[in-house]
């Protein structure tokens, strides 16, 4: 599905956004990314849904050689991938509805299929009721609903979401969560790019931790636990 191996990402002020990072994801996985601001979470999040090209290294997504792959031919991968933000990006002039009507538009979807398309992904993320709404008429929680609904509309392979509860509180977090890992269970993989650990301990996981651009840990859960962080390797561990 995911294959990273040496992945490197340098700007071009000199720095290492994410460097040598080497990891596996397989079909259907949800796993956790954790790590502190300038991490590299971002920005690898951003590679592997092709908004910014690698350095070097070597990178798959979904078969594509993203080392060989021609600028023209990212769509070909961002078609695979729905992105979810922290500040939701909704388009604030537009409904709810015409916020995912967009997506389907732009991705020449037949007429016929949008609203039917757009009423079960509402549905699926249980706000329905809410698609003549305008954003700023929605709770954070309801935006971050709309936008996972916007994110899934065309049944990506894969889910990626920078912090998609930071702007939130944790019961709000905790459905979000929820919402996340229904959506896994129905096949697809979805990355989640976190601080929260207070929330992911009340799930099964994988979690990678990234420092400076590094990956530093790669551990996997089975069954709930709780984390520790260690301060000197400044990584997750489960205990």
């Amino acid at each position: 599905m995911i294959e990273c191996m040496n992945a490197t990402k340098i700007y071009q002020n000199g720095v290492a956004g994410v460097k040598d990072v080497s990891l596996s994801i397989r079909e259907g996985e949800f796993l956790y990314l954790l790590g502190s601001s300038g991490s590299g979470k971002s920005t690898l999040i951003n590679l592997l849904s092709c908004q910014e090209t690698l350095s070097k290294g070597k990178a798959i997504v979904c078969g594509y050689d993203l080392s060989k792959l021609k600028k023209k031919d990212f769509y070909k991968v961002r078609r695979e991938i729905g992105v979810v933000y922290q500040n939701y990006k909704l388009l604030p002039n537009k409904t709810i509805y015409e916020n995912i009507a967009f997506i389907l538009e732009s991705t020449d979807t037949p007429l016929d299929e949008i609203d039917s398309k757009i009423r079960r992904a509402l549905t699926m993320v249980e706000i329905a009721h809410k698609a003549d709404y305008y954003p700023h008429e929605l709770s954070g929680g309801e935006q971050q609903r709309a936008a996972i609904a916007r994110a899934f509309i065309n049944n990506p392979r894969v889910l990626i979401a920078d912090e998609p509860t930071g702007n939130l509180d944790p019961r709000t977090s905790m459905e979000i969560f929820r919402l996340l890992h229904r959506i896994n269970k129905s096949g697809t993989t979805v990355i989640l790019a976190t601080h929260d650990q207070k929330v992911i301990m009340n799930f099964q996981y994988r979690i990678l931790t990234l420092d400076k651009g590094q990956l530093i840990s790669d551990q996997e859960q089975k069954e709930r636990g709780s984390l520790q962080y260690d301060f000197r390797k400044k990584a997750y561990y489960i205990v």
